[in-house]
């Protein structure tokens, strides 16, 4: 299974050596793993999609919000 945290360290380090596009692929991906209400566990069976270990895992959730901000255009290009 993969270690759903150490997926987000990658999409970050994508993003930071400006692979963004190949990063956003990765992070939709994982938004797509989640179940109906959400969340993820602590790993993804990355054939099956199934969730295993821990549910919910926290890393993993802070890994969406932290992937999401270092996606997201930069809050002064919008002012």
């Amino acid at each position: 299974t993969a270690f759903n945290i150490c997926t987000f360290w990658r999409i970050d380090a994508l993003a930071r050596i400006g692979r963004k596009a190949e990063a956003r692929a990765i992070f939709e991906t994982m938004l797509a793993a989640r179940n109906h209400v959400g969340l993820l566990s602590e790993d993804t069976h990355p054939v099956t999609g199934e969730m295993w270990g821990n549910f919910p895992q926290t890393y993993s959730m802070v890994g969406i919000i932290n992937a999401a901000v270092r996606l997201s255009a930069p809050w002064d290009s919008k002012i």
